[in-house]
This record gives C-alpha cells, sequence and structure tokens, in this order.
C-alpha cells in the first residue's frame, strides 16, 4: 500500500521513498495530523486547537495568525515532497485536502474492506495477505505526536473500533490457511497489550485448539474465565464458555483445517435447504467499499462468523439503500448458512405498508411450514421464533416507514441478523434497542463518474468534460445517475454537454424516467413518496425551504417565511430531517437541502396558495437581519436607507461578533438574494457590501454591488415615486463599488464611478454624498501619482464636514488630507497636526478601523522622520486595535510598517516576521499594491542583509504589481532600486554576533502574479 502520510505512528511523509518522520517543525506536523484524521473534512479554528495544544500547553491567542504560519511551513513541505495535497486554513476552518487513498489510516481500512470481500468468497490465502499489508500499516500509537483529550479519544474509538477487529480477522485468516502458530505468536503479542479483549480470548482458544495443545485449551479457559468473572464481565464469561464448548466437542481431537474455527456438525444443521429470497444481484456498484464494510463489522464477529442484533440503514430518496444492501447480501450469503430472506415493507406510501403478522406470514411459508395449521397470530409468531432459534439467517426489511412496522418483530427476530431499511432515521427505534445506524450518503465525485464511465460505455470515456457536467447535476444521487445513463444511452446522438444542459431545468431532471406507466421510476416519485407521508406543517415547511434561494436555512428563516411559531417550525425541521429531506450537519442553527431535493421542494412551493407572501416574508427577513447587523457593525456611521415600506428592525444579534459570524455565514445567500434583481433587491448590497469588503471578498462585493447598480439603473430609467431615493442609494453603491475597485488596483474603473456619484450627489444637494464621493476621488488622484490635487479635494470635503459638524466625518476628511499631504512631500508637521486632529475626532468613537488607520499612517510619518519612539507607540495602539478590526488591508498596512520599523530599529528577525505577515495578508486579499507594498518593504530589509538574489526578485515583482496597476511613479521607484542592485557590487555582511542578527527566516515562496 503507497501512502505519502501516515498517522498510526509519528505523523510520517513518504519521502524519497522513504518515511521521514521529522520533515517539518513539530507543531506543523502536530497540525497536520489532527486534519488527517477527517480528511477533506474543515474543522472549526477552536477545534483544531483543542486537537493540538494539550491543557498544560498554553493555547495561543491569535490562534488563527497562528495556524496559518503552520500552514505556510506545510505548504512548502508539500509543495517540497511533490505530494497532491492542499492545507487551507481561514475563518471558517481549517482543512487538509488530499486523496484519501494516501492516507494510511484510511488506506488500512480500504485494505480490510478488501481483505473482507476476499474472505466472502472464500479466498482465505489472499484475504491474509490483503490483512497483513494493512496491519503492517501501523507504526506505533496513532497518533502518537499528540497527546490531547481530543486526540486519546480517536486513538481509542480507532484502536477498539479498527485496529483490534482487523488483527482479530488477521488471526481468523491464519487460522484458516493452517498457519495455526504465526496466528498464536500474535495472539501473545496482542494479548499483552489487551488482556482482557474478548475477541483475542476467543481466537486464542482456538488457536490453541488447531495446535493440538488441549491442556492449555483448558488451562486458559479456566483461567480467562476467572478474569472476567472477577470483574463482573458474566457476558464475556458466558460467551467464551460458549467457544470453549464448541472447541472440545471433537472429542479432544483438535484438528489444524480452517473448518475447525467455526464448525457445526452436521447433525446440528435443520432439516430442508438454505433459503434464498433476495433480489438479483446489481454487478458494479460504485463507492460502496467503506459501507459494505461497515456492514461486515456490525454483523460479524472477529472471526467471521455471523452476529444476532438489528443494523439500521437509513439514507435519502434516490439514495441507493436497498442497492447496496442486496449487493452486500449477495457477498455475505456464506456467512449465514441457512439463508438470506428479504422483505419488502411498502413502507414509502406507494400502496398499503405491510404489518407484522403478514411477515411472520411470509417467512413461515419461506420455511416451508404450513401456515393453515396455526390460526392464532401470536402462535405463528411463537412457531416462527422456534424454527429461527435453530437457524443462522440474515433477514432484510426493507422500505420501513416508521417503529410501529418493525417493533413487534424484533423479539420474532431475535435469534437472526436483522437489517432494517428505511429512508427514515427511525430515532425512536434507536431508543428502544440501540442499533447501529448506517447511513447511505451520496456517491462521491470519482464514484459518480465511474458509474456514469461504465454505464455510458466509450461516449463517456471520450467527452470527460460531458460527463463532469453530468455529474455536477446529479449530485452524487445514484437514482438521478442511472437515469440520466439511460437516458444518454437512449440518445445516441446527443453530446453529453447537451443533455446536460437541458437536464438544468429542474422539472425536466426531476421526470427524467417517467414513461407514463403507472410504476414510475423518477426523482420527483421518489420524492413524493417521502413527502406524501409527511403531516400539513412538514409539508408547508418543506415548501418554504423550497421558496428559500440558498441550500442553506436556518429554522429563524423558515419561521418568517412559514408564518408560524418557531417552536412548531422546529419540531416539523426535526420530521424533515428524520425523513432525510434536510440535513442538520453542526451544532449550528443550520440546515442544509440537497440540491435535488431543493428542486423538487421549489416544484412543492410553486403551488403554496400564498408562494408570492412567504417570498416577500424570507426576503424581508434577510434586509432586516443585514440591517441589524451593519448597524452594529458599524454603530459610528449613518445606517443605510430601508424600502420605504419597511420599519427599522430591533435587535437581531448579541453583539458586534455575532453580526459579523452571521455576514460571513450567509454572505453566498446575500449575494444570490442581491442579485435577483429588482428595486427592493437594491438595497440589500449597501447593508453587507462595506463588511465583506473590509474581509477581502472583494470580487464578492464587486458582483452584488454592480448587479445592484444595474437594477436601479434599470428602475431609474422607467421612473416612479421611489426615484430620489434610489438615486442616493445609487450613489452609495457607485461610491463603494468605486473604493473595492481601488483596493484592487483598478484605478481607471473607479474613476467613472466616483465621478457618477459625485456628480448625483450635487445634482440632488446630498451633503453625505458629496463628502464620500470628494475623499474617495481625493484618494484615487492620490493613488494616480497626483497628490496636490488630492490634497485640494480634501480640503473641499473637510470644509463640507466642518459645516456639518459631523465628528466621524471630519476625522476621515482630516486623515486623508493627511494623507495627500505626506504623499506631496514638504508638509509633515501640517501632515502631524491633522493625524492628531483625526484621532481626537474619534476619541469617543468606536471605529476602531478608522482609528487603526490613522495610528498606522501616523507610524509610517514618525518612521520616516527618524521618530521612532513616537513611531513605536502608535504601533502599539494601532496593534490594540486588531481585534476589533476586519480589514484586512489595514492589518496588512499595519504589518507593513511595524517592519519598517523593526528594521530601523535593527531588530532584524522581528522585521523579517512582520514583513512576512503582510505578504501574507496581501496574497489572501489580493490587494495589489498592498501585495507590492508589501513585497518592497521585504525586498528591501533582504537586501540589506546581503540577501541580494531574493530582494531583486522581490523587487521585480513588486514593479510588475505597480505596473498592472498603472502605478507608473510606485513602479519606477522601485524599478530604481532593482537598478541600483544591479549597478553595485555584492557585498559580504559585516560578521554578526552570535544570534542578535541572525537572519534564519527564508523569503517567501515567490509567485508570479499574472
Amino acid at each position: 500500500m503507497e501512502i505519502a502520510f501516515g498517522i498510526l505512528g509519528q505523523t510520517a511523509m513518504l519521502l524519497h521513498g522513504k518515511v521521514d518522520v521529522k520533515w517539518a517543525h513539530p507543531r506543523s506536523r502536530q497540525v497536520l495530523a489532527a486534519l488527517l484524521t477527517s480528511p477533506n473534512q474543515r474543522f472549526p479554528v477552536d477545534a483544531v486547537v483543542d486537537w493540538v495544544w494539550a491543557e498544560h500547553e498554553n493555547a495561543p491567542r491569535g490562534a488563527l495568525a497562528t495556524l496559518h504560519q503552520n500552514a505556510v511551513h506545510l505548504r512548502q513541505a508539500l509543495q517540497k515532497s511533490g505530494i497532491p495535497a492542499r492545507v487551507g486554513v481561514g475563518k471558517n476552518g481549517c482543512v487538509v485536502e488530499i486523496d484519501e487513498a494516501l492516507v494510511d489510516h484510511r488506506a488500512f481500512a480500504r485494505g480490510m474492506a478488501r481483505a473482507r470481500e476476499l474472505r466472502d468468497r472464500g479466498d482465505h490465502r489472499r484475504a491474509q495477505i490483503e490483512a497483513q499489508a494493512a496491519v503492517r500499516l501501523w507504526r506505533d500509537d496513532p497518533l502518537a505526536d499528540l497527546r490531547t483529550q481530543r486526540a486519546d479519544d480517536w486513538r481509542a474509538q480507532w484502536t477498539r473500533g479498527h485496529w483490534l477487529p482487523a488483527n482479530a480477522f488477521l488471526v481468523a485468516e491464519l487460522l484458516a490457511v493452517g498457519h495455526a502458530d504465526v496466528a498464536l505468536g500474535r495472539l501473545l503479542e496482542l494479548e499483552h497489550a489487551h488482556p482482557l479483549e474478548l475477541s483475542l480470548a476467543k481466537l486464542r482458544l482456538r488457536a490453541l485448539a488447531a495446535t493440538d495443545r488441549p491442556d492449555e485449551v483448558t488451562e486458559f479457559y479456566f483461567a480467562k474465565r476467572r478474569e472476567y468473572r472477577d470483574i463482573g464481565e458474566l457476558r464475556a464469561a458466558d460467551e467464551l464458555r460458549a467457544v470453549h464448548d464448541e472447541v472440545i466437542s471433537g472429542d479432544g481431537d483438535f484438528p489444524r483445517p480452517a473448518v475447525q474455527v467455526r464448525a457445526v456438525a452436521a447433525a446440528e444443521e435443520p432439516a430442508g435447504q438454505a433459503v434464498w429470497h433476495v433480489p438479483p444481484d446489481c454487478d458494479g456498484v460504485e463507492g460502496r467499499a467503506e459501507l459494505l464494510a461497515e456492514l461486515d463489522a456490525f454483523t460479524s464477529d472477529s472471526s467471521g462468523a455471523s452476529r444476532r442484533g438489528v443494523v439500521v440503514v437509513t439514507g435519502g430518496p434516490g439514495v441507493g439503500k436497498s442497492t447496496a444492501v442486496v449487493r452486500w447480501a449477495h457477498r455475505a450469503r456464506r456467512r449465514f448458512r441457512h439463508g438470506v430472506v428479504l422483505l419488502d415493507l411498502r413502507g414509502d406510501g406507494q400502496a398499503t405498508s405491510a404489518n407484522s403478522g403478514e411477515v411472520v406470514d411470509t417467512l413461515l411459508s419461506l420455511l416451508d411450514f404450513p401456515v393453515d395449521q396455526v390460526v392464532n397470530p401470536v402462535a405463528r409468531a411463537a412457531k416462527l421464533s422456534a424454527l429461527l432459534h435453530q437457524r443462522s439467517m440474515l433477514v432484510i426489511l426493507d422500505n420501513v416507514r416508521g417503529r410501529e412496522q418493525v417493533a413487534p418483530l424484533l423479539g420474532v427476530l431475535d435469534a437472526c441478523t436483522v437489517l432494517v431499511v428505511s429512508r427514515w432515521r427511525l430515532p425512536s427505534l434507536a431508543a428502544t434497542v440501540s442499533p447501529p445506524v448506517v447511513t447511505v450518503p451520496p456517491l462521491a465525485v470519482p464514484d459518480a463518474t465511474a458509474l456514469l464511465d461504465r454505464r455510458i460505455g466509450r461516449r463517456a470515456r471520450d467527452d470527460r468534460a460531458g460527463v463532469a457536467e453530468l455529474v455536477r447535476v446529479c449530485q452524487g444521487n445514484p437514482l438521478a445517475l442511472t437515469l440520466v445513463a439511460d437516458r444518454a444511452a437512449a440518445r445516441a446522438g446527443m453530446l453529453l454537454s447537451t443533455l446536460a444542459g437541458q437536464l438544468r431545468d429542474a422539472d425536466m431532471l426531476l421526470d427524467l424516467g417517467y414513461e407514463g406507466d403507472a410504476l414510475q421510476r423518477s426523482l420527483r416519485a421518489a420524492f413524493t413518496a417521502s413527502y406524501q407521508v409527511l403531516g400539513p406543517g412538514e409539508r408547508r415547511a418543506l415548501a418554504v425551504i423550497g421558496a428559500h434561494p440558498g441550500a442553506e436555512v436556518t429554522a429563524e428563516a423558515v419561521a418568517a417565511g412559514d408564518g408560524r411559531p418557531l417552536p412548531a417550525v422546529r419540531r416539523s425541521l426535526d420530521v424533515l430531517v428524520a425523513a432525510h429531506l434536510l440535513e442538520h450537519p453542526s451544532d449550528l442553527d443550520r440546515y442544509r437541502v440537497h440540491d435535488l431535493v431543493h428542486a423538487y421542494a421549489a416544484s412543492v412551493a410553486e403551488q403554496l396558495a400564498d408562494g408570492s407572501a412567504v417570498r416577500r416574508r424570507l426576503f424581508d427577513f434577510y434586509l432586516v437581519m443585514a440591517y441589524d447587523a451593519h448597524r452594529l457593525v458599524f454603530p459610528h456611521k449613518p445606517p443605510p436607507r430601508l424600502p420605504v415600506s419597511r420599519t427599522h428592525p430591533g435587535a437581531g444579534f448579541g453583539s458586534a461578533a455575532l453580526a459579523r459570524q452571521w455576514v460571513v455565514r450567509e454572505k453566498n445567500l446575500l449575494l444570490e438574494i442581491a442579485a435577483a434583481g429588482g428595486s427592493e433587491s437594491a438595497y440589500l448590497p449597501a447593508l453587507f457590501a462595506e463588511l465583506i469588503t473590509e474581509m477581502g471578498f472583494y470580487a464578492d462585493a464587486v458582483s452584488c454591488l454592480t448587479g445592484a447598480i444595474r437594477s436601479i439603473d434599470e428602475v431609474l430609467a422607467e421612473g416612479g415615486e421611489s426615484v430620489p431615493e434610489l438615486r442616493q442609494v445609487l450613489g452609495s453603491h457607485l461610491n463603494d463599488l468605486a473604493v473595492v475597485l481601488m483596493h484592487m488596483g483598478e484605478e481607471g474603473q473607479a474613476e467613472h464611478h466616483l465621478r457618477r456619484a459625485l456628480a448625483l450627489a450635487e445634482t440632488d444637494g446630498f451633503p453625505l454624498g458629496r463628502i464620500a464621493s470628494t475623499l474617495n476621488l481625493a484618494r484615487w488622484h492620490l493613488r494616480v501619482g497626483r497628490a496636490p490635487e488630492a490634497a485640494v479635494l480634501c480640503r473641499l470635503a473637510l470644509q463640507v464636514a466642518y459645516e456639518l459638524a459631523e465628528p466621524s466625518l471630519c476625522a476621515a476628511a482630516a486623515h486623508r488630507l493627511a494623507n495627500a499631504l505626506v504623499a506631496a512631500g514638504g508638509f509633515e508637521q501640517e501632515a502631524l497636526d491633522l493625524y492628531a486632529e483625526a484621532l481626537e475626532h474619534l476619541w469617543k468613537s468606536e471605529d476602531g478601523t478608522a482609528r487603526l488607520q490613522i495610528h498606522t499612517a501616523l507610524a509610517a510619518l514618525l518612521t520616516d522622520l527618524g521618530r521612532l519612539a513616537e513611531a513605536d507607540d502608535q504601533c502599539r495602539r494601532a496593534s490594540e486595535l486588531t481585534p476589533v478590526c476586519l480589514n484586512l488591508p489595514a492589518v496588512m498596512k499595519l504589518n507593513t510598517v511595524l517592519a519598517r520599523l523593526r528594521h530601523r530599529q535593527g531588530n532584524a528577525r522581528a522585521a523579517l516576521w512582520y514583513a512576512h505577515r503582510a505578504v501574507e495578508l496581501a496574497d489572501r486579499t489580493r490587494h495589489a499594491t498592498g501585495q507590492a507594498r508589501a513585497l518592497s518593504t521585504l525586498a528591501a530589509i533582504l537586501r540589506d542583509h546581503g540577501n541580494r538574489e531574493d530582494a531583486r526578485a522581490l523587487w521585480v515583482q513588486a514593479a510588475e504589481l505597480y505596473r498592472g496597476r498603472a502605478r507608473t511613479r510606485r513602479a519606477a521607484e522601485v524599478e530604481e532600486f532593482v537598478a541600483e542592485l544591479d549597478a553595485s557590487e555584492p557585498v559580504i555582511p559585516a560578521a554578526r554576533d552570535g544570534e542578535r542578527d541572525t537572519v534564519a527566516m527564508p523569503p517567501p515562496r515567490l509567485r508570479r502574479n499574472r
């Protein structure tokens, strides 16, 4: 088994064909180990901290920044090794994206699944080889680098659920192929670490018997049974006695053949042939290896013999529950000597469901018992129970509607292995008998692709792009994939991409497979079967979800659209979750609906009598929540306008932090609502665009603002009563769009929007709009190298702000004017005074971002003037504000100034750290000029410490960024540094004094921005 990463021991990486456990810094290895426990799954930041930092260690204060640093180290190691993996760290969590087959514990599980499949085919030799290969992946205690509670829990769970069963399986296969001595030796090693493990004790009895050691069999049995009884494990003692009795039943004869592992005398077999009542097997079931392995584990003991009990198999409509179970039944039939029976209980609503009496009669008939001889239903059930206690059988109850269908049967079938297959989660059954639950998920993309390849044939292999589109349309639903493949086969002349385009029509996709017959085989029929058994409240909740524009929704949003009280809606949502029509994937009050279910729910929503009112209430909910989020996050700013028909809402969030989190979670949904068009949708971007801009989501902000501007222009072209109000909203959007474009370095586009916004404000006599447009135009002049013009505009804006006597506006104008004067040169003292004035205006303000920006600008000027102690004080004040600042460009600029300041102070290590941090933030935000500024600062530091080659490369990259954004003056300044570097001879740095001047941090990996 070829792996790339291992956590079954110390965190290892395969480098140059060898396992290396010291391939990165220990903390970085610990972070990766935690993420590899669930590859391709996103971990919350707090969870990663709990995984990595033990209780006796101090968890990092800036956890996200610390994890970013470790992610950088991991990416460098991955790039060096050439392993196709990606480590992602952000506010929404941490993830490692990798082919799971390259991770040892996942490769272990797949290897054991193959071994069990070979065992079920009777190929014990190959099964033993596969199991041996999987077991060899274990190098030491799992997660040996981690000693936290989460790691301990995972380690214990993995050992109990995977390691011990795998070793028991291997020992059983060694016995089956006649290697009893090897099996016994392995058992002795395992029992030393797990002395009370019952499965190992059972196998040791069999191994001792197979090696002709009858005295040791009895001696070991009595000693181990006494141990179990002494600690109160009476059930374990009884099970051990049953195995002992079986082993010694051969009158002291202990042959080596595999049949001794699980032998039953022919005389004990009930009369008659084994019962086989199962549909034909389905060839080529894709992506269900782990599911089949789970069923193996829950229905067999460590020796491979069948285990009595109930297992629930559940999943949504069309996900392939019955198909997977039938496939597993064909594979596992050798384990059930007296037969396998699958009964359809018809609980999907298509016909009258089967009751317990019908099930009892059917099973009696299949066992050739004359049912008409017993009239009393209770007596029939008792007779069936007696017959089954003589047999080893598997009974599959398919299409179960609820607990009431199967609860009367559990006592009758207690001698069997029972699989309950249902599209419902059956929580009441779980509360009664606590069965293992196996959930059948949609197929992963590779498995869905393989299914289409197999069913469509050569056309699929020749049109990979078309297959990929079909896979996206079907969203992993096996029924949808099968129907699509059948349609493709029936339309041999149609391109697969054309078919995918047609199937983007939701109604066509839902009705695919319907051919006018009564027995429909379509997605709509599958979903309707679940819908018909819902109550009125649940049907309405599903329809509201269909009217909702996004695939994720909260209970509050559904209640707003539904109109019922929140507790009643929550109860309906719980029912939908139980029916697999809705998912509740986390501990947050958020629900997710599969795309195909959402398409069906949308068709249901079209039938609502009050459909338009439901959609209006949903829109109002998000409009009001976004308004309140803006009000809390920006309390110092005038609130944006709402449509005249809306009242100002009350508090929807407990704090500004919760409001920010809500905007991040709902960002994509808000963008979708804003893109819907119409005059009222155009109000929404003003409520959240500024916030997502500060978080660095520039492309999203541009998209929603551009769409809103287009919608307002269309409404204004038609006229209407709300035209004056919409003109002010339009001016606000134009200003906001221009600011985002300038952040992205698109100054040419920004100018057009700013001049249009200023013209609107002057025409309508709107002073706030005039100040905002004037200051943003000044910023634009400053960016294109026209500092004097910028200063003139800022003075005009400052005068208007004085007239309005609004502190925040005065502070903004003074700040911008100071920036312009610094850029113009020769006005340093006036700039210092203006920065101080701006801070004075904001003395009582909660606008931490504005204060941080002013402190940063003041620190930069003081650094240039050589007043380093004062600059240090300003940087300290700015740093104290970073926890409340979501404006990444502002934090990035602070890190750039700190790098320059520490460099001037002679602290090379700190200067490099801050420079790297600035580059990292610039890369995350795609802030073009910020990237250039950070790279140029880092280059200057590297040059002064003799790293000329990397300094030159960074300056060249910075110059390209400046020129790409039409910042020709700044580009020319940077190119002068390159020219000076090329013209001068390399200088050997002075000898370093110990560690004081050592520069150990490497430069960032150079990237070429296109």
